[in-house]
């Protein structure tokens, strides 16, 4: 009894930390169970037409029953390859950057001028500090030192 509750609780641990380190497996292990449930549906929905052919005696469709059911268990089962192969390539690990605009350390300090307006007026400003000769530290322009 102990051996098993260790076991489930270890299930449990392992798998949660698997989620956390490929979250896309959340994706993989839903569409997987849907699949599975969708599957288990089939086999039973089928197992009851059996026995309700049995009782009746209505055994017309019986081959016709068996093909539909291994054609949708293998219908679901392409559809859950499909979805897991295009969850793949979806979520590949740079979908937080897909749809953005990526920025260097440089593009992000220095921003390009929008237009040229503004460089006209920043030069314009500068231009009054080239012609100068000295120019002053903030230390000195709070003591007045010339």
């Amino acid at each position: 009894m102990i051996k098993k509750v260790y076991q489930s609780i270890m299930s449990f641990i392992g798998v949660n930390v698997l989620f956390w380190v490929k979250p896309e497996l959340k994706k993989i292990v839903r569409s997987f169970l849907i699949c599975a449930l969708f599957i288990v549906l089939i086999i039973y929905l089928q197992s009851e037409y059996l026995k309700w052919s049995e009782i009746s005696g209505n055994r017309e469709y019986l081959n016709l029953s068996f093909i539909l059911k291994y054609v949708l268990i293998l219908i679901s089962l392409i559809i859950l390859i499909f979805s897991i192969k295009r969850s793949k390539l979806k979520h590949d690990g740079f979908d937080k950057f897909r749809d953005k605009k990526l920025k260097t350390v440089a593009e992000k300090k220095f921003k390009p001028q929008e237009n040229s307006t503004t460089s006209e007026i920043d030069d314009a400003y500068f231009d009054r500090f080239r012609t100068k000769k000295k120019l002053r530290t903030t230390r000195e322009i709070k003591l007045g030192k010339e």
